[in-house]
């Protein structure tokens, strides 16, 4: 439903829309023009209660992200893409619905949506991104949960800026990772990040 409203967007504003060739690539789209590339990942997540979601998942912080001139899993190398940026979706969950509800053609106007009360929000990825990875043991980077600081865009990164979005997440191990080096965890959150760099 989206796709004609970016495309719209991208027509208006002299830009040519690549779409990833895989579903596990990044990113989702990509606007390019003479002078740049913008990374455009769409991302969705449910509300918790009126405050917080389950949050986005921003992205790898490995492979490509550390590595910035591989095309591996992504359309054009990291470094080509002068701004990252997340199309945020953020839903309700319909609850009671039976999924498992057989609806024949004259009763389509009646099937419930799983989904409702959208809200969308577009921001920059190091803008919304947090210190903390987005899920359980997969090398993701985790957003915000409060819906005020993401649609806001006041992150845990937005007053130190891309730069130290970027060096936290590159230099960034999990236990696992740290072990099959044979090093210690140097940081598991900003305030330790900005010691170790002295800051």
């Amino acid at each position: 439903m989206l796709f004609p409203v970016i495309s719209k967007f991208a027509k208006d504003n002299n830009y040519q829309m690549c779409l990833s060739e895989h579903q596990n690539h990044y990113p989702d789209i990509t606007f390019i023009s003479k002078n740049e590339k913008i990374a455009v990942d769409l991302k969705s997540t449910y509300r918790i209660n009126d405050d917080s979601v389950n949050g986005f998942t921003l992205g790898a912080f490995t492979g490509y992200f550390r590595q910035r001139t591989s095309t591996k899993n992504i359309t054009y190398a990291y470094q080509e893409y002068s701004k990252h940026i997340i199309l945020g979706i953020i839903y309700s969950r319909t609850e009671n619905t039976d999924e498992r509800q057989i609806y024949h053609f004259d009763n389509l106007a009646n099937i419930v949506s799983v989904a409702k009360d959208f809200d969308f929000l577009v921001q920059e990825k190091w803008k919304i991104a947090s210190d903390k990875p987005g899920s359980g043991n997969t090398k993701n980077i985790g957003s915000h949960k409060d819906i005020k600081t993401l649609i806001s865009g006041n992150g845990t990164f937005a007053k130190y800026g891309v730069k130290t979005f970027d060096d936290y997440w590159m230099n960034y191990l999990t236990e696992e990772m740290a072990k099959n080096i044979d090093s210690e965890v140097p940081y598991h959150n900003l305030e330790q990040y900005l010691k170790w760099r002295g800051r």
